[in-house]
Parts: structure tokens; sequence; C-alpha cells
């Protein structure tokens, strides 16, 4: 990545400057008309939507609603996230637009979140050139347990941690159950965060990032696909700041709900979505062991833990099939076998 800034220039940025992209799929039209009523609120010049497979004839309604502030990419089935938002980026710098924010169709933005990410943006600019920085919104629901309280080691992961696990934490995850544990959403948070990945939901950059590092990889298909897109921007010495004061809602249910402040071993054991489970454990075992700069040794330890701790929970809820897909899930990603599995159809 270049090493050219913008020195004390003040830079031009505008929300009609911007082009949201988003992917949608199945039946969730009210989460996507949401979306883009918010973002077209906070003045956001163009909107692509990818249709992933939706249900409901997303072209003709969008573009009675919107008229031309929408465009529709159709994919005419779901092909996961990683190829729908490759697709809308690609779309979006074919038709010339400068500034990207992605956002998936249950993430709307709060008052004032464009600003306070273009805000943030301007002033990194000063120190950073545009292919090395992307700002990120804050979605509370990303960095939170449950409960509304925040876990600190979403921001700072340990390096070797996989899925958020690991076993240097057990000390502080038992402490963060206790009433006085933990900090909370209404707590005073830093202005920035530095992260080393981020997630689709709320990324703001320039054309030239998506330039410099290429995009999503699909045979990620789904799951782990915006980590890894986004772990080649600080991997190439650039930065992904978490403006705090930038807030987005997550309306709807991606992953399967924790009941109380039930861990995510209990998620996996008890839950049905087979397809959730199989491409969510194989993509992180792969990104871990294979895209991150971490101690191999030390990621398989966590990894090895995390898995038995899944597998004593599936077998104690009489899930011995899960035990099974765990297992054989985790054994693809460390062999590297990406793609769509045939078995496990979108």
């Amino acid at each position: 990545m270049s090493n050219q800034t913008c020195g004390a220039e003040q830079l031009e940025l505008s929300p009609e400057m911007v082009c949201c992209v988003t992917v949608t799929y199945g039946r969730r039209s009210e989460l996507l008309l949401s979306v883009l009523d918010a973002v077209r609120g906070q003045g956001v010049g163009r909107a692509i939507v990818v249709d992933n497979g939706a249900s409901w004839p997303v072209k003709e309604e969008l573009l009675a609603r919107y008229g031309n502030f929408a465009e529709v990419v159709e994919m005419c089935a779901n092909t996961g996230s990683a190829r729908g938002f490759k697709a809308g980026i690609s779309r979006a710098m074919e038709v010339g637009a400068e500034y990207i924010w992605l956002l998936d169709d249950d993430n709307r933005p709060k008052s004032g979140c464009l600003d306070a990410l273009l805000s943030t943006y301007r002033r990194l600019r000063l120190d950073l050139s545009a292919d090395c920085l992307a700002v990120l919104a804050f979605r509370p629901a990303a960095f939170s347990d449950g409960g509304g309280v925040i876990s600190w080691n979403r921001f700072y992961p340990r390096r070797g941690a996989f899925m958020g696990f690991h076993i240097y934490d057990i000390p502080y995850k038992l402490r963060r159950r206790l009433p006085w544990g933990g900090a909370r959403v209404n707590e005073t948070l830093p202005e920035v965060v530095y992260l080393d990945t981020g997630s689709y939901g709320g990324l703001f950059s320039h054309r030239a990032v998506s330039e410099a590092i290429g995009l999503p990889r699909e045979d990620f298909l789904l799951y782990e696909d915006d980590r890894e897109y986004t772990s080649r921007i600080t991997r190439g010495g650039g930065r992904i700041a978490l403006v705090t004061a930038a807030r987005v809602e997550d309306m709807g249910i991606s992953q399967p709900a924790r009941r109380g402040g039930e861990t995510s071993f209990g998620v996996f054991a008890r839950s049905d979505a087979a397809l959730r489970i199989y491409y969510g454990i194989r993509n992180a075992v792969y990104f871990g062991a294979c895209c991150k700069q971490c101690d191999r040794f030390v990621f398989l330890i966590n990894l090895y833990v995390y898995l038995a701790a899944i597998s004593m929970r599936a077998i104690l809820a009489g899930r011995n099939d899960r035990c099974r897909l765990v297992m054989r899930a985790a054994k693809d990603g460390l062999a590297g076998r990406l793609g769509v599995n045939p078995e496990f159809p979108l």
C-alpha cells in the first residue's frame, strides 16, 4: 500500500459522494427497506443492492420506491455473502463510486452515523493514504456477550484465539459473568478503536482500498469472509478504525440465538442449523490456521480445546451428530477444502 498521505489538505468528502452496498436474500424486505430509508435520510448519494436469491420482487419494488437511488444486481440464487458483496463492490466501482459504505441488509445506521464516520475519516486521512484506511461503524451487539456487556477481548482478541476463544481468557470469561464484571454499552468508550479485522456491516472506505487488496474471496462462501477481506487491509500496513460514535443497529438475527448467558459451545451443540455450523467452523478454522499472522501451535491448542468443549456439550445434549459435524468442519478447514460443500447447499 502507498505511503502517500493527504497532508494538511482539506479532504473533499460529503454524504452524496458515498455509495452504499448491501446484500439481501430470502424474505427480508422490511429490514432492507428500513436500511435504505436510513442511508438515504443521511444523504447517501446512491445504493447498490445485491439480490442474492430473495423471494420477493426486489428490483421492481425498489424501483417504485426509490427510483434511480437504488440499483439492483441480480444473482438469481443465494450465492453467499462473499460472492454477494464481491458483486456489489465490483458494481459500485464500475459505476464510478469513489467512496463505498458496506452494510448488511439488517444494519440500520442510527442518526448521525455517517457524519461521524466521515468526520473521523477526514481526520485520519491527514496521516494515511486512501488505500490504507477504512473506518467502521460501531455495532454494540457485535461486541457484546449479551445483557449489554461489552467484551473487550472482542476488540483486542489474543493472538492465536479461535472464534474469540483463548485459554488465557477463561478467568476473564468467568469474571465478566459476575454482576460487576465487564463494561457496559452506556459507559464511556474510546472515540476510535483500531482493529486487526472488521465486518462488512458498517465498513467505509475509498475505492482505492478494494483496488489495493482485491475483492472478497468467493471460496469462503459465507462466514469469516468479511474478516479475511478486512485482514488484508491491516496485513498490508493499513488501519481499520472503529468509530464508536457511529452507531448501527442490528435488526435481524444471523446466528442461533443464545439463551440467557449461554456460551457459543451450547449454541453449536443444540442448534439445528447444520449449514451455519459447518461453514462457520470450517471457515474460522481455515482463516485462523492459514490467513492470520499468529503462532499456529497456540492457535491449534485453542481450537482443540474449543472443539472438545463443543463436543462435550453436544454429547451431553444427546447430539452426537453435532459432534461429528463440528469435527468434520474443522478437518475440512485445516485441509483447506473451501467452496460449496454439496451436502450443505445454500
